[in-house]
């Protein structure tokens, strides 16, 4: 398994893939007999260490953990001139797993791929995702909109996807058990600042909902993307400045604390494969306001209020009314409950699965 984000990145495929090794390497599986770990190139590597969950007295399976220590560029053309490297990061091994497509370069008997994601129309990014797709043996998705599109846009046979449960317990682990029962009246807004997650969108309802008398403040929680500049200047220009806190560099360790001391994610979107952000939101009693993506409606249909992205005076409203549920314990702990079955160790054995279906048809 590709081990590089885990180690590199915190949220998103580095998330995923510390969490899923975190709960493979717990769970009694006898098909799993060895598990190895690549980490490839030389980019820094802030998460590594003892939260990775690689020991502890829990864990039945001890994974190797393997670092070819060059530069991205280097491994590349290495593994176009001379297929070597491939055959050494999968040698041995019955299926290589990723989560990025096309990387890093391994050699294996069969091959799967993780898709969280689609990228945008034409460009060498469509044409390397469309390779990787056309070349694995089974593809993860984490929604069943994920698996119609991989096989109506990319012509992928239904036996090749599988779709597995999205991990949601990550954050619980470091949770003071006082800390949620009592949130602020926070609204939450979780990911870069990119245009895909229309930032300008939620500035402007979230001053829509000051203008209706609402004493809640925005928290935004991500790195500058591509709308940093302009996010920028219109919350400079903001008569709700006062009341937003953005956090431009987080912190993963405080980042529990932040998701359950809010009591609303609101999560504006144009396009996302997977539930993961929400059901986050749900897992510690958050109310959820969310753009209807077929992914989400179908994970949080009872759970969320959707909303028109292009209508802030109509997301203020669902704001408004959502604020009020989640004064409700009861309601609350309906969120929570249906986020519930959403673990990492679900996600585990549904991978497993997977690989085993795989490996018996090859």
């Amino acid at each position: 398994m590709d081990y590089t984000p885990a180690a590199g990145h915190a949220p998103g495929t580095g998330r995923y893939a510390r969490e899923l090794v975190r709960a493979l390497i717990r769970e009694p599986a006898p098909s799993l007999r060895r598990l190895r770990l690549v980490e490839v190139g030389r980019a820094p590597r802030p998460m590594a260490g003892p939260p990775l969950g690689l020991s502890g007295p829990a864990v039945r399976l001890a994974p190797e953990l393997r670092r070819v220590r060059l530069p991205r560029r280097a491994v590349a053309l290495a593994a176009r001139v001379h297929g070597g490297l491939g055959r050494w990061i999968g040698g041995g091994c019955d299926l290589f797993h990723r989560a990025i497509p096309a990387w890093p370069p391994a050699t294996a008997p069969s091959q799967t791929l993780a898709v969280s994601g689609f990228p945008g129309p034409g460009g060498p990014e469509l044409r390397a995702f469309t390779s990787a797709v056309q070349g694995a043996d089974g593809l993860i998705v984490f929604s069943a909109e994920a698996a119609a599109r991989l096989q109506r846009d990319f012509g992928t046979a239904p036996s090749r996807v599988f779709q597995v449960p999205v991990g949601t317990d990550h954050w619980q682990r470091d949770l003071p058990p006082a800390l949620g029962k009592r949130p602020s009246r926070d609204i939450l807004v979780l990911g870069s600042i990119r245009r895909s997650r229309r930032p300008l969108a939620v500035l402007r309802a979230f001053e829509a909902l000051r203008q209706r008398g609402s004493s809640s403040r925005l928290l935004m929680v991500g790195r500058p993307g591509d709308a940093a500049q302009e996010f920028r200047a219109a919350l400079k220009a903001s008569p709700a400045a006062a009341h937003v806190r953005w956090i431009a560099e987080p912190d993963e360790a405080l980042m529990p604390r932040c998701v359950a001391g809010s009591m609303i994610l609101l999560h504006l979107t144009d396009d996302e494969a997977t539930p993961v952000t929400p059901l986050e939101a749900c897992r510690h009693g958050l109310g959820v306001v969310a753009s209807p993506t077929p992914a989400f409606e179908e994970a949080l249909s009872a759970s969320a209020r959707f909303v028109d992205s292009d209508d802030p005076a109509s997301v203020a409203v669902a704001l408004e009314q959502v604020l009020q549920q989640a004064m409700e314990p009861g309601i609350r702990e309906g969120w929570m409950r249906n986020a519930a079955p959403y673990t990492w160790q679900a996600c585990a054995r549904a991978h497993l699965a997977a690989w085993e279906t795989i490996l018996r048809g090859v």
